[in-house]
């Protein structure tokens, strides 16, 4: 089994659902030159609840960004003890995991400024652990986001956050949104008709 295959397995066997190794060359000052870039989708039943204005069960969505941290370190420090150098925590907004999955190609960030996914839509938590160890690492274009005239979920958030712009790699997150008024309330990812689909 080859080093990117079985770091996958490990990645996945801790809770991952995903596993993309990105080529970062170019993005961040200093030696690191790969991204692991990794996470885990939200269920279907607590999208579906959310969608039918029922409370979840569960606070899936922070529990999860919880354990993808938590992975995140646990795969820097196992990185770390083979020998390479790995970081799982960057200064705030230094480099953000959004800006990775897209050069993963992941997806595309859609007017309510997060990462749409084809298979999951917006319903992804996100991890990231930058390394020199000698993976196999890719790069791609940014895709081009596919919200066209849709507006969906602009229409869909209660506080008027979301400003209806496309996004494009000049972008910054304050033309895409108003930060202060954002109740973290998931309307715009649930309404999006991506995540729409995957729920189904």
């Amino acid at each position: 089994m080859g080093i990117n295959a079985s770091w996958e397995l490990w990645l996945k066997n801790n809770g991952a659902d995903f596993v993309h190794f990105v080529d970062i060359a170019g993005l961040v000052d200093g030696e690191y030159s790969c991204a692991l870039l990794f996470g885990r989708a939200i269920s279907k039943e607590y999208i579906r609840a959310l969608q039918a204005g029922r409370p979840p069960k569960t606070k899936e969505v922070i529990n999860s960004e919880r354990k993808m941290d938590v992975l995140a370190a646990k795969l820097a420090a196992k990185l770390e003890a083979e020998g390479h150098k790995a970081v799982a925590k960057l200064k705030f907004g230094l480099l953000p995991h959004k800006t990775i999955a897209l050069k993963a190609g992941l997806g595309f960030i859609g007017k309510n400024n997060l990462l749409v996914t084809q298979q999951y839509g917006c319903a992804v938590v996100l991890g990231k652990v930058l390394t020199t160890a000698p993976f196999a690492a890719t790069s791609k274009a940014p895709t081009t986001p596919e919200c066209g005239d849709c507006s969906i979920c602009v229409d869909a958030c209660p506080t008027n956050t979301l400003h209806g712009k496309t996004w494009d790699a000049n972008a910054t997150r304050d033309q895409m949104m108003l930060r202060k008024t954002c109740i973290l309330c998931h309307s715009c990812m649930i309404s999006c008709p991506y995540t729409a689909a995957y729920a189904k």
